[in-house]
């Protein structure tokens, strides 16, 4: 197993604010580059390497075909709490109460910008 390229994963998703969309082949190709083809067991191998990392992905279960695109993201970001929470993953699995508190939050704010953004709209006709 090479597992020298590991970190561009993790990189990247940094770079991107906490939030990608990759092929299974170039998660593949940096998780181990002596794998030439992807497997439903070399699938779940890069998710558990991936939830130690604390990343999750979406769809729930990474594909085995390398042209199918997966969205990765950091649980503890910004985008990658409100994912987590919305979803009712990772810290918030066992936790819906903190989810919704999280959710309120980010709802609470968005209503905050609603009447700035109209008031912005109407100035700009």
């Amino acid at each position: 197993m090479t597992t020298e390229r590991r970190a561009e994963i993790l990189d990247h998703i940094k770079e991107q604010h906490g939030l990608v969309r990759v092929t299974m082949a170039w998660l593949r190709d940096r998780y181990d580059t002596s794998w030439d083809k992807l497997s439903r067991p070399r699938a779940n191998a890069i998710a558990a390497w991936l939830k130690s990392q604390h990343v999750l992905h979406q769809p729930a279960e990474l594909p085995s075909r390398e042209t199918e695109r997966v969205v990765l993201y950091a649980q503890m970001t910004g985008i990658g709490v409100f994912m987590t929470a919305a979803r009712g993953e990772g810290i918030f699995e066992d936790n819906p109460e903190g989810a919704l508190m999280i959710l309120q939050g980010y709802a609470t704010s968005l209503a905050k910008q609603e009447p700035k953004r109209i008031t912005e709209e109407a100035i700009a006709e």
